[in-house]
């Protein structure tokens, strides 16, 4: 239909440029003549001197209206078909290097936060939208173990996933552990996080080869403890652990191949110079085992006489 509709404005054009004009003017002078033909609008409209002219006229008055009218409400309904199905979470992602995040409870919307505060796009696979969702956010609508529903979410060109038990699963950890495991098989390279309630289940969740581990209900009662014992130190903590204020917050960087060699001490002097302060190292572990996932050990304070063994991360604190 659009097709039609732009020859008959093309062969209007040439046709008015000739027999009207007689080729002088600009061709563009032409098409207007011819585009405001269809609104009545315009000297040629109102007008024609020739008689292809006023057939020109009379035709596009009738056809060209009509064949206008349904191109508009075919386009119309195209973009409103496109927004609703973005809507309801039916749309593929189109996301580059962005962050999916598989199932949605209450903790999410202040992961959702942190995340865009970094300026990390993302991606929300969850069974339904979730009311409180950022308009910036990707929805996609399904069982987030899906491989179709994660493959809308864009996670083949995804740089992370973070995997939530949804709040209808009541603490179930079997379903979250299914769902790493069918995203690391679609992308075996991406940086999966999961939350476990129940820590006997983590053996399940390294079969599934998730890079971290997070309990949720564990670090939550260790926080709570903390500022119990110290008063004053929840400011401390909520200022470290938030990307999405003025305060600071923690980032971590791979140690370059030119400190090999070189001691803990000269490494961090050289973040200190950046306006960083580095607090620790992430060390790889030396664990063994074809199905366990790679684990880095922290070593909070280390002695700056130790050597740098590569490869090695550095924890510094920044502002934010």
């Amino acid at each position: 239909m659009l097709f039609l509709f732009c020859a008959i404005l093309l062969i209007s054009t040439l046709l008015v440029w000739h027999q009207e004009y007689r080729f002088q003017g600009s061709f563009l002078d032409s098409f207007w003549s011819v585009l405001f033909t269809l609104i009545g609008q315009g000297e040629f409209a109102t007008a024609p001197r020739t008689l292809m002219g006023k057939f020109i006229v009379f035709f596009l008055s009738i056809v060209g209206v009509a064949l206008f009218g349904v191109v508009l409400s075919e386009f119309m309904q195209r973009v409103m078909s496109s927004k609703l199905k973005e809507m309801m979470g039916m749309n593929r992602c189109k996301f580059q290097g962005h962050i999916v995040i598989c199932g949605w409870n209450s903790r999410a919307r202040y992961i959702v936060r942190e995340l865009l505060a970094s300026k990390r796009e993302v991606a929300v696979a969850a069974s339904e939208r979730p009311p409180d969702l950022p308009h910036d956010v990707f929805f996609v609508a399904g069982n987030p173990s899906d491989k179709e529903t994660l493959i809308r979410t864009g996670l083949p060109d995804a740089e992370g996933v973070i995997l939530l038990s949804e709040l209808k699963d009541h603490g179930d950890d079997a379903k979250t552990i299914l769902t790493g495991l069918a995203a690391k098989t679609i992308h075996p390279d991406i940086y999966a996080v999961m939350e476990l309630h129940d820590p006997e289940n983590e053996p399940y969740a390294r079969l599934a080869k998730v890079d971290d581990i997070i309990y949720s209900d564990n670090l939550i009662a260790e926080v709570t403890s903390i500022c119990t014992q110290y008063e004053g130190i929840s400011s401390f903590i909520r200022d470290i652990l938030s990307s999405a204020d003025d305060g600071h917050s923690f980032i971590v960087y791979d140690v370059g191949g030119e400190f090999e060699g070189k001691t803990v001490g000269e490494l961090f002097q050289d973040y200190r110079r950046r306006k960083l302060l580095p607090v620790g190292l992430l060390l790889p572990s030396e664990e063994e085992g074809s199905t366990a996932a790679p684990l880095w050990l922290s070593r909070v304070n280390p002695d700056e006489e130790e050597q740098v063994a590569l490869p090695m991360k550095v924890v510094c604190i920044r502002k934010n």
